[in-house]
């Protein structure tokens, strides 16, 4: 396949109108905290920035990895009634593994915001996100399931614009605590037109008909390696906010800086939520894998690069978008965009194929690596850099993970050859 197919194939898969999409999301995302960095303090957002740091980072524990492994294995469902079973069996479990997560959160609440007090009040709100963003993710995943990519990037489109509404109304009215239930109540909203017309809302405990323990094993693993990877993306942010005690405006400032660096992943996780159905079915294909790899980064390689230097050469315009004060993070905001350049080239893609073959616990084992090694790296970079050794951290740490990501891959493909012989031989 040359990039001209590569490139219309990826279109017939409604591609675009995932890319589309999730740029509405993170464009009209970036209004809403433009609107919201305006109507509050800096000290405000920076709690409020807190509090969704930790519920963020445990989004991907959500399901326990239940609506995950129903986009995985619905590849080898006989059918739309098989996989209209399995999303059921694996909807009711995740939605009840989801509603206890946010019991515990908001049970622990006082422990969890005591090194930043005054987010307490936030992370009671967006606790939610956690339940309002997996019924989401289930209809966008039983979307994608049956090849309406379409579907799930509307859902996307509506979520972003629903979003903005609320956050202007209700930051407006009620402060960065009307924000907070903005963004936990905007999923919810985004969805209801599609549960209703695809009947998605069925509870049902039949069994599970196929191998169980691989669905969960494969659940699992999945679930602890995005909890691994979101917590890598988080855990600049915690220690940020341990390191200054009270103040919150240098969590502000940073979370501003690197706010379109993480935007900009929309590139590479688009791509990969359209083609992950197609790269499972094709996973051991060792030439349909090598093709793929290698237009991904003729086309959207050289796309990556070419966006990041842009935003680059931005920086100071975009920042003081925000207000004068988050200026002062355009350093923190281009080192960071060293990182993403990492992300977009082997991160994401790698990442992203490694789970579509089946290898997630490939994935969680190099993420685990990586945040120990973030974690130690942040301790020594912070204290002498301050927030800019927080981002020297992170983007150092990104090439790593990308590197570990596609060697880890690139072993899987090897095996493939071996494989093939030995189907020859026999």
């Amino acid at each position: 396949m040359n990039v001209r197919d590569y490139i219309q194939t990826f279109i017939h898969r409604k591609g675009v109108w995932m890319l589309v999409a999730n740029g509405i999301t993170k464009v009209l995302g970036f209004v809403s905290v433009m609107i919201v960095t305006r109507l509050t303090t800096e000290s405000d957002f920076g709690e409020y920035s807190y509090a969704f740091n930790i519920v963020s980072a445990l989004v991907p524990f959500m399901g326990f990895g239940a609506y995950q492994a129903f986009l995985r294995y619905s590849v080898e469902a006989r059918g739309q009634v098989e996989k209209k079973e399995l999303y059921r069996y694996a909807f009711g479990r995740g939605v009840l593994f989801a509603v206890i997560l946010v019991l515990l959160l908001l049970l622990g609440a006082p422990w969890i915001c005591n090194d930043l007090p005054g987010s307490e009040a936030s992370f009671r709100i967006v606790a939610f996100v956690i339940i309002t963003t997996l019924l989401m993710e289930y209809v966008k995943s039983y979307a994608r399931a049956i090849h309406l990519n379409a579907i799930s990037a509307r859902i996307d489109a509506y979520y972003a614009i629903i979003l903005l509404i609320l956050a202007i109304v209700l930051t407006y009215a009620f402060g960065v605590l009307g924000y907070a239930v903005a963004v936990a109540a905007a999923p919810l909203l985004a969805i209801l037109f599609f549960v209703k017309k695809m009947k998605l809302l069925e509870l049902k405990w039949k069994p599970f008909r196929g191998d169980s323990r691989g669905f969960w094993r494969y659940g699992v693993y999945t679930t602890v390696g995005a909890l691994l990877a979101q917590l890598f993306y988080a855990v600049d942010i915690f220690m940020i906010g341990s390191y200054v005690g009270d103040d919150a405006t240098e969590v502000a400032i940073y979370r501003i800086a690197v706010i379109i660096p993480l935007a900009t992943l929309v590139l590479p996780v688009s791509i990969a939520a359209t083609d992950f159905v197609r790269n499972a079915q094709r996973g051991g294909d060792r030439g349909a894998l090598k093709t793929y790899i290698l237009n991904y980064w003729k086309v959207f390689g050289l796309l990556s690069l070419i966006v990041l230097f842009t935003i680059s050469l931005l920086a100071p315009l975009i920042l003081n978008l925000f207000g004068g004060e988050y200026a002062h993070g355009v350093e923190v905001m281009r080192i960071y965009l060293i990182g993403s350049l990492g992300a977009h080239l082997l991160r994401v893609p790698f990442g992203n194929l490694l789970s579509a073959v089946g290898k997630a616990s490939w994935n969680t084992w190099i993420n685990a690596f990586v945040l120990v090694s973030t974690i130690l790296l942040c301790g020594i970079l912070l204290p002498l850099y301050e927030i800019k050794g927080a981002a020297m951290a992170m983007a150092i740490m990104t090439w790593v993970s990308g590197l570990l990501n596609a060697s880890a891959f690139w072993w899987y493909w090897r095996g493939l050859r071996y494989r093939e012989r030995l189907n020859g031989d026999l």
